[in-house]
This record gives C-alpha cells, structure tokens and sequence, in this order.
C-alpha cells in the first residue's frame, strides 16, 4: 500500500490530466470568520450550539496543490485539523512557528490568532468543526501530534473519499470518515482537557450569540443562565479562560470581520448592527484585537 504522501502524489498527478479539483477557483472565505472555505465539502455550516458531547462537522478538504495559503491574523470560532503531506506551509503564532507536514496532525483550537504561511503549494488536508469542550490553557497554541496507525488510515480513507466525491456535494462517506477522524484525535490521552461546560454556561455563551448587539450586563447574562453574577464570572474564568464582557467582544469583533469582507455595509453600520455604536468605538476595539483597522482590514480582505 503507497504511503499518504506517495498517495497524495499520485493523485495529483492524474488530476492534473483531467478535471482541475471543483471549487478550487472559489475565494477562501474560511480563513477568517465561516467554517466554509469555498473550496471544500460544506455539512453543518452552523458553530454557534455544538452538542454537550460530540462534534459538529462544517467542512473537510483536500486540494491537490494548494497554492494561495497566505492569510494574516486568523481568529476563528470554530476548531481547525490540518494534515500535509509535503513540507511548505506553517501556521504562525505569537512566539511559535508550527510547520505542517507529513509528520504530524495539527489541531487549532477556537480564539486562537495565527497568520498562514505558504511557501510553495503543496498537498493539504483539512477539516474544520467545533465541540462543546475547551482544552486548558497550558494546551499551547495548538495541539501538534505524531500521527498513529488509526489516524494515518483515516486520512487515507478520507482522501479518497473526497477525490472520488467529484463534487463539493457532501457525501456520507466523507462526513463519517471526517468525525472519525476528528474523534479519533480528539480521544488522546495526552490533550489536557479544562473541565466540562456546565449548562448554565452554555446558556449564557449562546445568549451572548444570539444577542450581541444588545447591551448586556453581566447581570442580565446570569439571569438568564440561571446562576448568580459571582458564579457565572468564575466559571467564565475557569472554563472559557476569560470574561463574559471579553467573550462578548471577541463575538463582536468576529461578526465585524465577517461583514468588512462584503461592500454592501459601511462601517458606520456594522459597528452599529455588531453593538458597537459608534464607528470610533468599533475602530479601537477592533484594532487591539486584529492589530488593524476596520478600514485596512476591509481594503486587504475585498481586495
């Protein structure tokens, strides 16, 4: 049997004599803000309520050559896998390089900024999806793991299902062989869990989805959870490693990206349908958190 890389090889290769991979010529729309790049297999496009246990499969992936993965500042809600055959392309952090190759799985988790490098083109797997569950902040940056024997067929087995789907259709096979393959991962003894949602913070995380042009008080996010204020800060504390009043601008700040990538709204008004009010109050926030603009971000991101 060829090894993963020597599969990945021979695919392209006769690929590379008929039809081009579908969607490759879609734009990247899942670099930034949507689980769903353009140019891979859509499920559930939906991350807002991932169940308790389990995980909500949005996309999986697999682009022969994949030549344009040069992206700045990505900040996600959603949980990343990556899997490259060859050497060449590396995800950025603060104070980490991370290459992605042959030798190694890597998981991001959500909220977690990087920028994409690419430096030739090169055979990529990808997945994106989201759980309920956070891993603790010891974790790093992101989980890089040697792949097992289970985890090198799942990838096998993936890789053929989407070269043979011929289509960004999703198909049961691929759906299956992608959960396999994320809760497969996402089983290893050495991740280092933080402790389970409770369900009053899930309450209060999906208030804070569903309502984040309102302007909420801690008070009212704990109503609504169902717990007390002092509670509700240190299980925010404790589980999603932040604050409820930080959580909501994080979202705020997600759902602002998402809109400067489409012309039809100024910024005048997304600051005003993200609850920012003001393009002034917008701009600032906006800026500590990409380290850009709302104007630059719109200028690189539409061009």
């Amino acid at each position: 049997m060829p090894s993963i890389p020597q599969m990945m090889l021979n695919q392209r290769q006769k690929t590379a004599n008929d039809n081009p991979v579908p969607g490759t010529k879609g734009k990247n729309l899942g670099a930034y803000q949507s689980p769903v790049s353009g140019v891979g297999i859509m499920h559930d496009p939906d991350w807002t309520n991932p169940p308790p246990r389990g995980a909500v499969l949005h996309e999986c992936g697999y682009l022969e050559e994949n030549r344009t993965w040069n992206f700045t500042r990505v900040f996600s809600p959603f949980w990343r896998l990556y899997f490259n055959a060859e050497p060449g392309h590396s995800v950025i952090f603060d104070n980490e390089v991370i290459e992605l190759g042959p030798d190694r799985i890597v998981v991001i988790p959500p909220h977690r900024q990087f920028h994409c490098r690419s430096t030739r083109p090169v055979p990529s797997l990808w997945v994106h999806f989201s759980i309920s569950r956070k891993v603790s902040d010891r974790s790093g940056p992101a989980l890089v793991f040697k792949p097992s024997s289970a985890e090198v067929a799942l990838v096998r087995e993936l890789i053929e299902a989407i070269s043979e789907a011929g289509s960004t259709e999703p198909t049961d096979r691929n759906f299956r062989l992608s959960m396999a393959l994320v809760l497969t991962v996402l089983s290893r003894r050495e991740i280092d869990w933080a402790p389970d949602f409770p369900p009053h913070l899930i309450k209060a995380i999906r208030y804070l989805e569903e309502n984040l042009v309102e302007d909420l008080t801690v008070e009212a996010i704990a109503r609504k959870a169902g717990v007390g204020e002092a509670r509700l800060r240190a299980d925010f504390k404790t589980i999603q490693g932040t604050t409820p009043g930080k959580y909501l601008t994080e979202i705020r700040v997600r759902e602002a990206a998402a809109m400067l990538a489409h012309p039809n709204k100024s910024i005048d008004e997304i600051a005003e349908a993200c609850g920012f009010g003001t393009r002034f109050y917008l701009s600032r926030v906006f800026k500590k958190i990409t380290g850009e603009s709302p104007a630059a971000y719109r200028r690189k991101h539409r061009a």
